[in-house]
């Protein structure tokens, strides 16, 4: 008996955390690498580069700091959306719109409670 349920809660262990595992970045909040500039103030480790599909050429850089929700994955590449800007009078109405596509690499992964 005993070994029937170590067997199954081993199991059950490796079922969730192939779950977990199967949502990757999707829903995680991230924000851009930094480095402190010479004269003080925050600048990208390196420029970003957000496409408008995953397997576009086309870019534009990004120019704001600010944080984001990952919609999608593909392919090292993540879907940026918006997230909700509780400065703004309806924080909702600029939440939610998809920025494009960039690489996870130039980004680092923010707790949800700091998302932003």
């Amino acid at each position: 008996m005993k070994k029937v349920f170590i067997i199954s809660a081993l199991f059950i262990f490796a079922l969730t955390n192939e779950v977990a595992n199967a949502a990757g970045n999707v829903g995680q909040c991230v924000y851009p690498k930094t480095k402190p500039a010479k004269k003080g103030p925050l600048e990208f480790k390196s420029p970003i580069f957000i496409y408008k599909t995953p397997n576009s050429t086309d870019y534009e850089v990004l120019k704001e700091f600010s944080s984001f929700s990952v919609k999608a994955e593909s392919n090292g590449l993540i879907q940026l959306i918006t997230v909700p800007d509780y400065d703004l009078p309806e924080p909702s109405k600029v939440a939610g719109k998809v920025v494009g596509w960039a690489k996870l690499s130039d980004f680092k992964i923010i707790e949800l409670r700091n998302c932003t």
